[in-house]
């Protein structure tokens, strides 16, 4: 069974709820934080609206997905992540194993009959069988992963003669890299700098500081970081990373196009490298392969591919809707 609750509308016993069910749950990720995603309700709440899909079994609530739409549009597409919002992962968030997991995503499919459509993106290395069993469209990608559990000597031989030649160019251009816990606005305007250049050079969406300071925010909870690299007093080049559990991730940065020549984008990666395996952090996600001269750079520091798949369903009455209205011209 399941029921649909609007997450500015959770109680503090179902938020609870949630965080029990994600830290019980053999997917836990940062992403399906229901945290996070009270704070970016409240950033979007004119124009998309998030809600909480519980499942229940004997009465107890077992599992939930976290789905958004678009305000007014019809018929209705749910998505889990809603991707404008850089939140990179999505779905079902359960303890159990593929038997409950098939027995939710039936529930889904029941759920999305009335007009309704779905797209997930699942976390990695998510067992994909029975989505394709039971109809999902499957579409797959990659993301890469530097098991961070192996001594700093390890993890540098792993990097290709490239990226260690960046990164001792980096230390020789006299780059100093701190990291700090943002708790105010003002800790990320250097990054908020860097990335609307990059974002600017490259058409990148760009949202306002305050979203983003909004997801790095750290009184309530602490889940993020910010690596600074800077030469003398300049900051030259940031990035932010997320943190649950023993996973990190790389979520957004870059460097100031007039100091790439320093390397310090590079030295940030690595300096995340020896971080996670001081804090005996399980892994770093790099967060996708899609851009290939990104992807070339991200796969010099070694590591492996880990399949992240994109997954879609669209209901019977959810295609006829839409050829109704191509064929009415609305």
């Amino acid at each position: 069974m399941i029921y649909e609750k609007v997450i500015i509308e959770l109680t503090n016993s179902e938020i609870d709820l949630c965080n029990n069910l994600l830290i019980a749950s053999p997917d836990r990720h940062i992403f399906n934080d229901i945290r996070l995603h009270l704070r970016i309700q409240d950033y979007y709440k004119n124009t998309v609206e998030g809600n909480v899909l519980f499942f229940s079994s004997n009465g107890n609530i077992t599992a939930y997905i976290i789905i958004y739409h678009i305000i007014g549009k019809k018929p209705i597409y749910y998505y889990s992540p809603y991707q404008k919002s850089l939140i990179t992962y999505g779905g079902i968030v359960c303890s159990g194993g593929r038997s409950q997991q098939k027995l939710y995503l039936k529930e889904l499919k029941k759920y999305l009959r009335k007009r309704r459509a779905i797209y997930i993106k699942s976390i990695p290395g998510t067992d994909i069988g029975v989505y394709r069993e039971l109809g999902f469209k499957i579409n797959e990608k990659q993301t890469l992963y530097i098991n961070t559990q192996k001594s700093e000597d390890e993890l540098w031989n792993e990097i290709k003669n490239r990226i260690k030649w960046n990164i001792k160019k980096g230390y020789q251009s006299n780059i100093k890299v701190n990291i700090i816990i943002p708790k105010v606005i003002d800790d990320i305007e250097p990054l908020y700098e860097i990335y609307s250049e990059l974002c600017t050079r490259t058409g990148l969406y760009l949202h306002s500081k305050s979203y983003y300071f909004s997801i790095l925010d750290n009184n309530n909870f602490e889940h993020s970081l910010i690596f600074y690299a800077y030469q003398g007093v300049q900051v030259v080049s940031a990035m932010a990373v997320l943190q649950y559990d023993r996973i990190i991730m790389s979520w957004f940065g870059g460097t100031f196009i007039k100091y790439r020549n320093t390397n310090a984008g590079s030295l940030i990666y690595w300096e995340i490298i020896k971080y996670a395996c001081s804090h005996n952090l399980e892994c770093f996600d790099l967060l996708g392969l899609d851009i290939q001269d990104i992807a070339f750079f991200k796969k010099g520091f070694g590591g492996y591919e880990v399949p992240v798949y994109h997954i879609t369903y669209k209901s019977l009455s959810f295609k006829v809707f839409n050829v109704i209205r191509k064929l009415i011209g609305k």
